[in-house]
């Protein structure tokens, strides 16, 4: 006999966050892009000093706004 059938694994797909927009997941709002790792928007954002502060503390802001 073979073995017994087992149910399906139900395996949670991580949706990637936007770090310029951190209440959103990533739309792949430019077309060539498959994530944050490789979106333009997210390199402009993270090779400014400044706008990477903002970006962080915007994050900061979300990650309070979603706890209870």
């Amino acid at each position: 006999m073979g073995p017994e059938p087992t149910e399906p694994v139900r395996r949670h797909v991580p949706v990637p966050r936007c770090p310029v927009r951190p209440a959103d997941p990533c739309s792949l709002c430019q077309q060539s892009v498959k994530g944050p790792a490789d979106c333009g928007l997210v390199y402009l954002v993270m090779s400014d000093p400044d706008l990477r502060e903002a970006a962080r503390l915007a994050r900061e802001q979300a990650r309070r706004q979603r706890r209870p």
